[in-house]
């Protein structure tokens, strides 16, 4: 298929380029450094307790890493080429304009996920001598959440890119969602509770229910819960996303609210289909918004 040759290209140059080892070294050195941290200035702590106090501190730099690598990686993916003139030279090629986007998301996900990927591999390795009781599966749910948070991130700043006329705009679009995400979230989430509560006279639960569902909707505060589902239920991993200090302190209002059982929209699956979402969703939008540019 096309989209398969584009795809395979984008990932040789990026190799070429060395951006693949530098992520690579760069994964190896957070996370096992991370690792051996944990491992050998933890307390003493051994197997499921080294395994939940790395990945949950780990989680708290994958959440900014990992979104903020892919947005580089991949924010100027096809404006880069049209402000050069490559993308015609590309686009006179056997490939439509749709093989190109999806070409181009394919081999930047790659070049984000695998140097993760790596990276986790090697810190397994860091964590073998605290293996005993260590829950192999889980750390892998862990690796392949985290991967998928960077292809995620592929998609949007992919996505940037096919609409945007030029590299800055791409990179005005990708950092604005980015600083959405981590800095404003919240506040849109508050807003938007405070102005419903107004209107609508909603109940303290009803007022939770639509703050846990907007906070769902930040793929990077979806991806943390569903990390914490990896060792709490998903009514403890939901509440948590309420909790201070990065989820140190419980907020007993926020679990008496939602609880005591969890409704089925606010479930695991559910969560992970909000992450899918913004995958899906720019990345469709850059498609069809690429198939009438001007190059």
């Amino acid at each position: 298929m096309s989209w398969e040759a584009v795809a395979r290209k984008d990932f040789r140059d990026a190799v070429r380029s060395r951006w693949l080892w530098v992520l690579s070294a760069l994964s190896i050195l957070v996370f096992a450094g991370a690792a051996i941290g944990r491992l050998y200035y933890g307390g003493g702590q051994q197997g499921g307790g080294v395994l939940r106090t790395f990945l949950f501190f780990l989680k708290q730099g994958t959440a900014i890493i990992i979104p903020l690598t892919a947005l580089v990686i991949a924010y100027g993916s096809i404006t880069r080429e049209r402000e050069s003139g490559t993308i015609k030279l590309l686009l006179s090629l056997p490939h439509s304009r749709d093989d190109v986007v999806l070409g181009k998301f394919l081999g930047r996900s790659g070049v984000v996920a695998l140097p993760v990927l790596i990276g986790f591999l090697v810190a397994f390795l860091a964590l073998l001598p605290a293996a005993s009781g260590l829950d192999i599966l889980v750390y892998v749910e862990f690796a392949l959440l985290t991967a998928l948070l960077g292809v995620v991130f592929v998609g949007i700043a992919v996505g940037v890119s096919a609409a945007a006329n030029t590299n800055q705009q791409a990179l005005v679009g990708a950092g604005g969602l980015f600083a959405t995400f981590w800095f404003l979230w919240n506040f849109f989430v508050t807003g938007v509770n405070r102005a419903a509560t107004e209107l609508f006279g909603l109940s303290t639960p009803q007022q939770f229910q639509l703050r846990l569902a907007l906070k769902i909707l930040n793929p990077i505060q979806a991806y943390k819960s569903l990390v914490d589902s990896l060792f709490f239920s998903d009514f403890e991993a939901r509440v948590r996303m309420f909790s201070l200090l990065l989820g140190m302190i419980p907020n007993q209002q926020a679990a008496q609210a939602l609880g005591p059982n969890l409704s089925p929209v606010f479930s695991d699956g559910v969560v992970l289909a909000a992450m899918l979402l913004w995958l899906a969703v720019p990345l469709a939008v850059g498609v069809v918004w690429f198939r009438d540019a001007e190059l």
